[in-house]
């Protein structure tokens, strides 16, 4: 590799005065023998086929500036697959920037940060203070519109974010290449990215991968086990967070203990992998989370024109865009036969947020979907009216 950047840049510098052709030559080849690779994550499990498909994406086979988007639920592997991408065609690019947790630190330090800490590592000049967004980008097209860049944008919420950063595509070299990642595929629709992944969950094989990996640190587990972490990986759908969490929490546990956590887990989520769900929530208007919790706690499976017809009656308004709202971001999906479905953790997310509304006293909650709880507050004659 070292022989081919070395060649390239001789050919790029020929013509320049021997001081000025050799100090370049070591400025460029010093970068890019020096950049440090980013942390995946520990036990890749089924990396592999997701990342060569973005890849696929990314490689259209021409010279334009070409933007990839990459979608799905909180937890599902967005930002490792994104990390997992960076770090194979890094090498491929004069400019080089990962900028992670943008909706996180967008809101700790406003968009100007972004657009500085941006600047700061694709161009290498940490001095970049700007006095507002509207400045930044001219800046940024002015310093990256010969330069071909990679650019990973990471955990995007508002399109503010992606006009601050990643405005165009006119804003970049010829051959550059900007990833973003988000919840909310609307967001990817918006900023006109046309090529779109959605991270979907492990399959059955994988999961239990993950799970074992992340548990007992080792390739074989006492068979002893299989049944309980059997149950895990129905429990976690798939998802790559929870298989995590769980499995972490239980390194070292005993059969028993890992039966009373789960148990545990069916009844009342875990606090992690609740927060991490609960962003999608919050990021919702009023209307969008009471329909989201309708679905949740009564109506998954049911088919959309019936939904529709039950929440029109209840809620008086057409509920048709809140349903694509919910759908954009991943929350529910419309499957071939038109049933609404979601994901098993995302049912729970929004079951328990209406249990949180009163842990011990089921009659004042919003709604109610247990048997046993319907039929107590019927008996002792407790329902709250909402």
């Amino acid at each position: 590799m070292f022989c081919c950047v070395l060649y390239n840049f001789i050919q790029l510098y020929r013509n320049e005065n021997e001081y000025d052709f050799i100090g370049k030559i070591v400025k460029e080849v010093s970068q890019k023998i020096n950049r440090t690779l980013l942390h995946v994550v520990d036990y890749p499990v089924g990396l592999e086929s997701r990342v060569l498909q973005v890849i696929s994406l990314l490689d259209d086979g021409s010279d334009e500036v070409h933007m990839v988007g990459i979608h799905g639920i909180g937890g599902v592997g967005k930002t490792t697959i994104a990390r997992a991408v960076y770090n194979l065609i890094a090498d491929q690019f004069e400019g080089l920037c990962f900028l992670d947790n943008v909706r996180e630190n967008s809101i700790k330090h406003g968009l100007v940060h972004l657009q500085e800490t941006l600047l700061s590592k694709t161009v290498g000049d940490s001095s970049i203070k700007l006095g507002s967004v509207h400045e930044g980008i001219p800046i940024i097209k002015h310093r990256f519109h010969l330069k071909k860049v990679l650019l990973v944008i990471d955990d995007v919420d508002d399109l503010n974010q992606l006009q601050a950063t990643v405005g165009g595509t006119d804003w970049f070299g010829s051959a550059s290449r900007v990833i973003i990642t988000t919840r909310d595929k609307h967001l990817l629709t918006c900023h006109g990215v046309t090529s779109t992944y959605e991270v979907d969950g492990l399959n059955k094989e994988e999961a239990l991968k993950l799970l074992s990996g992340t548990a007992f640190k080792i390739d074989k587990v006492d068979p002893c086990y299989m049944r309980i972490l059997n149950r895990v990986v129905t429990y976690a759908s798939g998802l790559p967070l929870a298989l995590m969490v769980i499995g972490s929490n239980l390194f070292g546990k005993s059969i028993e203990e890992w039966e009373s956590s789960i148990d545990q887990y069916e009844r009342i989520p875990n606090k992690k992998i609740q927060g991490v769900l609960k962003v999608s929530f919050d990021s919702l208007e009023e209307d969008e989370q009471q329909i989201f919790l309708d679905i949740a706690c009564c109506f998954k499976g049911y088919h959309l024109s019936r939904i529709k017809e039950i929440l029109f009656s209840h809620h008086g308004f057409c509920p048709q865009y809140a349903i694509g709202v919910l759908t954009d971001k991943t929350l529910i999906k419309i499957n071939e036969y038109g049933c609404v479905t979601m994901h098993d953790l995302i049912e729970d997310m929004g079951k328990e947020i209406v249990r949180q509304e009163s842990p011990e006293e089921p009659g004042n909650r919003s709604r109610l979907w247990c048997p046993e709880d319907i039929v107590q507050v019927l008996e002792e004659n407790k329902v709250t009216l909402i």
